[in-house]
């Protein structure tokens, strides 16, 4: 089993359409349906799994002496996203992609719109 994480500058022109960036990203062909869901509340939406033990699958056991802070896993994954963006976040999508092909065993995709600048977030499992 191996873990994939990618966070990827998608544009530093906010005003491009992420739907189509979102396809890019995914590697999404014709024949397969992405959709992006707006998160109000992105920080709490964040928190729930896509998946029955989404967080054990995402992180497994943490290095001996890695110190989250007292956080969870994904609690420390948003401190150090907000860390990285340095700028004010205006919009998050959720990025389900519906494909016949294999992508994952299980993954969770998001879009961050920022007052500068759109990135891809990915989490995936594969076996």
């Amino acid at each position: 089993m191996s873990i994939y994480y990618e966070l990827t500058l998608l544009s530093e022109n906010k005003q491009e359409g992420i739907y189509e960036l979102a396809k890019m990203a995914t590697n999404a062909t014709n024949n397969d349906t992405v959709e992006l869901i707006q998160l109000k509340e992105w920080e709490k939406d964040f928190l729930i799994c896509q998946y029955p033990d989404g967080e054990t699958a995402w992180f497994g056991t943490l290095p001996h002496g890695y110190d989250l802070n007292g956080l969870t896993s994904k609690e420390y994954i948003i401190e150090q996203l907000l860390n990285e963006f340095e700028q004010e976040l205006e919009e998050v999508y959720w990025v389900n992609l519906d494909t016949e092909d294999y992508y994952a065993c299980c993954y969770e995709e998001y879009i961050f719109k920022t007052n500068r600048s759109i990135y891809f977030f990915s989490m995936q499992v594969h076996d």
